[in-house]
């Protein structure tokens, strides 16, 4: 696992070119299922336009990439959504642009410039985000501990994903830092009175976290 840099939010921009729309849309997507479903939930959005063109970019090394012109002339659409893709260093993005023709040909420039566009201008919308590796784990506490573990997490940017109350407060965590680290911090601040377990790793935003 590495960190990468995706797209912040789902975004959807609408463009007109010579009376043709173009409506392009940005997800984030971990699979190529869930690239393939959110395609798929377009044509249904818009089954009657004439053209649902994509790319997509899937896994922090880029291994998969897919792109489809959907009946447009070749290289005219899908390859040049791609192309502005990887130019913005993108991984795990799903860009779709749905056309509705408007009755005047742009020709191969034409479409090649109108598809990077709405592709571009989507993205714009969708913002960056950098995906870094981290660490989840569970803090069991004493009720009397909660302020204080409280206070500390948000001075430090942790959040808490999830708590669950019964004789003694469990508070599930992200951490960016090691764990073993992050146990002796809080060891050293409760005097002992915590137990702490490590749950995994996994991919955390930290600029959106801490908004």
């Amino acid at each position: 696992m590495k960190d990468y840099r995706t797209i912040g939010r789902t975004a959807s921009n609408e463009v007109i070119i010579n009376r043709s729309r173009f409506i392009g849309q940005a997800f984030h997507v971990d699979s190529e299922t869930a690239a393939e479903e959110a395609i798929a939930k377009v044509r249904q959005t818009w089954p009657d336009a004439s053209h649902h063109c994509y790319a997509y970019i899937i896994g922090e090394d880029g291994q998969v990439q897919r792109f489809s012109d959907d009946g447009e002339p070749g290289g005219t659409a899908g390859m040049p959504i791609m192309q502005v893709i990887m130019q913005q260093g993108l991984k795990n993005t799903l860009v779709v642009v749905t056309r509705y023709f408007g009755g005047i040909k742009l020709g191969a420039g034409g479409l090649v410039r109108a598809y990077s566009k709405t592709a571009a201008e989507v993205l714009e919308k969708a913002g960056k985000a950098v995906m870094t590796v981290s660490t989840s784990g569970m803090l069991s506490i004493p009720y009397s501990m909660l302020g204080t573990v409280e206070h500390f997490l948000r001075s430090r940017g942790i959040p808490v994903i999830d708590a669950e109350y019964s004789d003694k407060v469990d508070l599930t965590v992200i951490i960016p830092s090691d764990w073993e680290s992050f146990e002796n911090t809080m060891m050293n601040l409760l005097s002992g009175n915590v137990e702490c377990i490590e749950t995994g790793r996994l991919y955390y935003n930290w600029d959106k976290g801490n908004d």
